[in-house]
């Protein structure tokens, strides 16, 4: 059951249709407004170290937790109390590596900077763009799979752990952090990954009460 500190966008309908509207239009507008601009700022200014680099990695993090979460459930004593955790991270997962490939493809947007194969980019060739179902990694941009899985899973953790809902909230930041220090996604590509991560977490949740409910009438 969701609790004062668990995120209000899984329980309650009227705040997840704000939230989702709130967030595709500041996508739209970082998309036409806000990335270019901030990724030549970033790139004039050269933020990127090995604190920032390590920030990027978030996701590993969260991942390994994940793991360590789901291995618990061998040991039957802590199967009851972390059994749904690990459900839930593990469709979370299996779903955001669904939704990362195939949303790539999708939009397939340019990168703001070239990093493999001369791929055309915002700082190198003044080129920024979606092309839809664009083959190759030079059109990945879009959405970020770091944000992607740094929110799916750190909001699928604040929902069953909302005691460290601080440790959730700062990995949120951290990714951002350091994929924009890097110059690794413009701020919409981040954008975009946050919005979708919350919601597998939301429509996984959303399953789990159901399964929950018709399962205990």
């Amino acid at each position: 059951m969701p609790t004062p500190n668990t995120p209000a966008i899984c329980y309650s309908i009227k705040k997840s249709v704000i939230f989702y509207a709130a967030m595709f239009i500041t996508i739209l507008a970082s998309v036409k407004y806000i990335d270019r601009g901030l990724a030549d700022f970033i790139y004039q200014h050269s933020f990127s170290n090995s604190l920032i680099k390590l920030m990027s990695n978030t996701p590993l993090f969260l991942e390994v937790l994940a793991a360590i979460a789901v291995a618990l459930c061998i040991i039957p004593k802590l199967r009851h109390q972390y059994g749904w955790l690990a459900i839930n991270l593990t469709a979370t997962f299996i779903l955001a590596s669904i939704l990362r490939v195939s949303a790539k493809a999708l939009f397939g947007r340019t990168w703001p900077q070239t990093w493999v194969n001369s791929n055309p980019s915002w700082i190198s060739d003044r080129i920024e763009g979606f092309h839809p179902f664009a083959e190759g990694l030079a059109y990945n941009s879009f959405p970020s799979g770091h944000a992607l899985f740094t929110f799916a899973l750190a909001t699928t953790f604040w929902y069953h752990l909302p005691r460290y809902r601080l440790l959730w909230v700062a990995t949120m930041f951290t990714v951002f952090i350091g994929q924009l220090g890097q110059n690794y996604h413009y701020l919409g590509d981040l954008l975009a990954g946050a919005t979708l991560g919350t919601l597998i977490t939301h429509m996984v949740m959303f399953t789990t009460q159901r399964v929950k409910k018709y399962s205990n009438s």
